[in-house]
């Protein structure tokens, strides 16, 4: 067998067009190419395979036995070709596929699901998946393709992922009413560093957000409790345990209300901005560094980027 010049698809088909139409004339006019064209490619296959294709039986060509063997094979493999071509039509189309997306757990409860259910509105033949967890969580389900693409915070060590920021976010202090904060006439950072605060745990990107800006205008961050999640810092404050600093994105999903309290089961909150206290981020979109994310991820990567107006919060 010559291994030399592997066969085709196309000379697969002509097989199967061979074995259709039961001679070379109409074999070729159905695969579209002249008699002697189709002649030289039958005689190429056979010097491919070693044995001969075709034998006659009276006044007809019929397969012989090795051939019949082959096409059988060609027949599932031309299927196989079409299929496979429908299936990428349909992912360019965003008719099928898969959409997984990572997230670190501020964007992966506040941002991320309420813009995959829109995905899949518009998209119902494709697969949506959200994971939460840690930053290097998020990078590992990258690098590893579990997920599509991931979105985080910023977060104080390099990742070994491509990482974009796509959308500004912006922290707020909340408490509960009867918290000093909730009064004080002007809530700066020397009026926030001077009580001890919730925080989210070592590694979030809001914790590192909190840190970076109080040590940006010389201020220390003294740690009431260290908390992992949102939902645990939010029930502690309303409970009058402390203030807390959190992103913008849980008072746009309602869980705080707006200006002077609400939401979140009843809980009584407020959330204020720090002024004068750069408590501004962003979040980035992360991606595997030698590829690029499918027509689905792009798509979602737009939806990432438009982004929603921010609430209103007072300054102070």
């Amino acid at each position: 067998m010559d291994r030399r010049r592997a066969i085709t698809l196309q000379r697969l088909r002509m097989l199967v067009a061979l074995a259709d139409h039961g001679g070379v004339t109409a074999a070729a006019r159905a695969v579209g190419i002249s008699q002697p064209a189709f002649s030289e490619q039958l005689r190429a296959i056979e010097r491919h395979y070693g044995f001969p294709l075709v034998m006659r039986s009276g006044r007809r060509l019929v397969l012989t036995r090795p051939a019949r063997v082959v096409v059988d094979y060609a027949r599932r493999i031309e299927r196989l070709a079409d299929e496979s071509e429908e299936a990428v039509r349909r992912l360019l189309e965003l008719e099928g596929g898969r959409l997984a997306v990572a997230a670190t757990p501020t964007p992966g409860a506040y941002l991320v699901p309420g813009l995959l259910a829109d995905f899949r509105a518009r998209h119902p033949g494709v697969a949506v998946r959200l994971m939460v967890g840690g930053a290097r969580a998020v990078e590992g389900w990258v690098l590893r393709g579990e997920a599509d693409l991931g979105v985080i915070g910023e977060v104080p060590e390099p990742l070994g992922v491509v990482s974009r920021p796509v959308r500004r976010d912006q922290l707020v202090a909340v408490m509960a009413a009867s918290h000093p904060l909730a009064t004080v006439p002007r809530l700066d950072g020397t009026a926030l560093a001077s009580h001890a605060l919730i925080v989210r745990e070592r590694g979030s990107g809001t914790r590192y957000a909190l840190e970076r800006a109080l040590a940006g205008a010389g201020l220390p961050l003294e740690v009431l409790f260290e908390l992992e999640g949102t939902d645990a810092i939010l029930q502690a404050v309303a409970a009058g345990l402390g203030a807390s600093v959190l992103s913008e994105l849980v008072v746009a999903q309602g869980a705080l209300g707006g200006g002077g309290g609400g939401g979140l089961g009843g809980l009584r909150v407020r959330q204020r901005r720090v002024a004068g206290l750069n408590l501004s981020r962003y979040l980035a979109v992360v991606t595997h560094p030698d590829s690029e994310p499918g027509p689905a991820g792009s798509e979602f990567i737009v939806s990432l980027e438009r982004g929603a107006a921010p609430p209103t919060i007072p300054a102070a």
